[in-house]
């Protein structure tokens, strides 16, 4: 079963944060909240409160949902998904259902000791654009990049 959690707009370039997003890819969640707590840069900030969300996720869904539950959305789910003419409804519902029947099939079920970083992405977002006045009456560009962070924990 996997759960992701997404951080967009940092304000922050990709490729510093990629930095920090390589060293925590596939360690397990406990331990990388531990090597996030000792690196004294700005992108661990918001790595860590990317990793904790992604946490919170697999712990709200672990704690919240019983397998009766589960069970039954997915049966109603796929009545739906068999009911529906709309394409891309029909395989919409098909995916939950198959997220559904992983969560119930898993041995693990989310524990927090067992999650480990299966992907950690640090990808370009907007770029804001300023300029700055240079010599001779031209404009120098001043790039303000962004970037999204996606961290995806698994229990396999």
């Amino acid at each position: 079963m996997e759960v992701h959690a997404i951080m967009k707009n940092v304000p922050m370039s990709a490729q510093k944060m990629r930095e920090m997003v390589r060293q925590i890819q596939g360690l397990p969640a406990l331990r990388a909240q531990a090597v996030l707590k000792v690196v004294p840069r700005k992108s661990e900030r918001f790595v860590a409160k990317t990793l904790a969300s992604a946490m919170a996720n697999a712990e709200n869904l672990r704690s919240e949902w019983k397998a009766n539950e589960i069970q039954q959305k997915a049966n109603g789910f796929r009545s739906q998904a068999e009911n529906t003419r709309n394409r891309k409804r029909g395989s919409a519902l098909r995916r939950k259902v198959a997220v559904l029947e992983e969560f119930l099939a898993s041995s693990n079920q989310l524990a927090p000791g067992k999650l480990w970083i299966k992907e950690a992405v640090a990808g370009p977002a907007l770029i804001i654009k300023r300029i700055t006045p240079k010599a001779r009456g031209s404009a120098g560009p001043i790039l303000k990049r962004r970037c999204h962070v996606k961290i995806t924990l698994s229990d396999e």
